[in-house]
């Protein structure tokens, strides 16, 4: 007797078990299926080599060289400048793409811890190597700059201030850093700020 009032318990209680637990998962009717096949994993960072070639100092020189009144022969030296600079950067380039994959999530939905830890370390390293080739293009730019006269110099920093401030909003939109998160130059982890 006991075993049939227990089986007709469970049968009453039943149906409110399987709606209540349709509910806590999400399988109602009213689930948009449509609006959760358009959410996608975040993308994580963006910034390639291409984005640092294409916010180059010396493209900045280039598109100003009027204004700047660079001769043939400083134009021929910014291009000698460039093309090293290319050169001294090709290793970190390719750690960029690497690292840039390693900083994504695999997948959708929620990562397992193995994942969280891969994405914050290369993140992390990715972030490095980005600091990295910016304090190399700051160098360049500066070693660029000396071998322009007094009056070229003048105008040159009007235009390194514009290439300081699209280089950090750059490194900040593609490193996928929000706005108050820091962001590269606001330092990290007791790390100093880069420099400007």
């Amino acid at each position: 007797m006991p075993r049939v009032r227990n089986t007709l318990i469970l049968l009453l209680l039943l149906p409110t078990i399987v709606a209540a637990q349709k509910k806590s998962m999400g399988g109602s009717k009213e689930t948009d299926w449509g609006a959760v096949a358009e959410k996608k994993a975040p993308a994580g960072p963006t910034i390639s080599p291409k984005d640092f070639e294409n916010a180059s100092p010396f493209k900045q020189f280039f598109d100003k060289k009027k204004d700047l009144k660079l001769t043939d022969v400083q134009l021929a030296s910014f291009k000698d400048f460039d093309v090293k600079l290319k050169d001294a950067n090709r290793e970190r380039y390719t750690l960029l793409d690497s690292l840039k994959r390693d900083a994504r999530p695999r997948t959708s939905g929620n990562a397992a811890a193995e994942d969280e830890v891969r994405m914050l370390l290369a993140r992390d390293a990715l972030t490095g190597v980005a600091r990295d080739i910016r304090v190399s293009f700051d160098a360049a730019a500066k070693d660029a700059l000396s071998t322009l006269d007094a009056s070229q110099q003048a105008s040159a920093l009007d235009v390194m201030q514009k290439y300081e401030k699209e280089m950090q909003d750059m490194m900040r939109e593609k490193l996928g850093v929000r706005a108050g998160d820091g962001g590269p130059a606001a330092g990290k982890r007791g790390r100093p700020p880069v420099s400007a």
